[in-house]
């Protein structure tokens, strides 16, 4: 039996990403019980990397710059994407008990049928269509509170994409595609006329309001419409900022490359005498805090197989085997 509850829902015209980004973390933990916000909302020019990821890796950071384009980086794991005004993202925030990815995932699935798509669910986090994505996913939580948030490519600027983004080979390879533009898709290309042919701020709305109608289906009752809530100035700060956005880089001798079925990772070691001084972990995986978990253990210790491995036991209770995954990699890489 699925658990009745309230749904708001915030539309903004705002197409700032830090602004926005920093409402959906300030709306999420500030969530009412009983209820579910559907958050919609669009990004002016902007590439929008994952908690972990390194930007100078995943995104040409130099070109960014050069073009006036926004560089954000939110809270959730996984991937670097392009935003612009042909992009709708949508953010379903929950608190525990009635956070559900697969009723969410069921919203945008009805969504999309009811503009004539039929869509489908693959793979850890995407949709598509033809085997090709529209719409990458990822999550937040945090003491019971959550979120489900990502992207709807409407009229995305194809160009931009690849311009901008710099997606691993090995990331490619293992999807079988050859490049990042190869293996996207616009919902309009396969909507039928009149709307196919609309101009993209119509199709945006037209998405909009059909997620919407999707979601009160789904949550059975009338969606409460509400303004973008206040947002306090530290938090506006702090995606705004070069140190939250960019991140800090270390002087690092040693690098391990590795790609796991649950995402790539990056491992920089800075090293003093035969011991780890430093140690930064970037990633793609929709994990998020256990990289900043094995990034501390690690520090101070000898730079040998044996010590490395010894460190398993003292991960703290509750540590998935993502942690013992990437000790094991540093180990072998010794």
């Amino acid at each position: 039996m699925r658990t009745t509850c309230s749904l708001k829902v915030v539309k903004t015209d705002c197409v700032d990403p830090y602004i926005n980004l920093a409402a959906e973390e300030h709306m999420t933990m500030n969530a009412e019980e009983g209820t579910v916000t559907l958050f919609l909302w669009q990004n002016a020019k902007t590439v929008v990397i994952g908690r972990n990821q390194n930007p100078w890796k995943e995104c040409d950071v130099e070109a960014i710059k050069r073009d006036g384009i926004s560089l954000a980086r939110r809270i959730s794991g996984g991937g670097a994407v392009y935003h612009d005004m042909g992009n709708l993202n949508f953010t379903f925030i929950a608190k525990d008990g009635l956070f559900d990815i697969g009723r969410q995932t069921d919203v945008i699935l009805l969504a999309c049928r009811l503009l004539g798509v039929d869509a489908s669910k693959t793979g850890r986090n995407d949709l598509t269509i033809d085997g090709k994505k529209f719409s990458g996913h990822a999550y937040y939580s945090s003491g019971g509170y959550n979120y489900h948030h990502g992207t709807i490519m409407m009229d995305v600027a194809g160009d931009d994409l690849s311009k901008y983004l710099r997606v691993p080979e090995a990331k490619l390879r293992s999807k079988g595609v050859a490049s990042v533009r190869s293996r996207v898709t616009n919902l309009r290309e396969h909507l039928d006329e009149p709307l196919k042919s609309a101009d993209t701020a119509m199709l945006i709305s037209a998405m909009q309001d059909a997620m919407v109608r999707a979601a009160e289906r789904e949550y059975g009752g009338e969606a409460i419409a509400e303004a973008l809530p206040e947002i306090p100035e530290g938090l506006l700060r702090k995606y705004a900022s070069e140190e939250w956005r960019l991140g800090t880089r270390i002087p690092f001798e040693k690098v391990i490359d590795h790609r796991f079925e649950w995402g790539g990772v990056e491992i920089q070691l800075a090293m003093k005498g035969g011991y780890i001084s430093d140690c930064r972990i970037y990633s793609d995986a929709l994990e998020t805090e256990v990289f900043d978990i094995v990034e501390e253990l690690v520090k101070g210790h000898r730079y040998d197989a044996g010590e490395i491995n010894s460190l398993t036991p003292e991960l703290p209770e509750g540590a998935s085997a993502t942690a013992c995954e990437i000790l094991g990699l540093m180990a072998k890489s010794i």
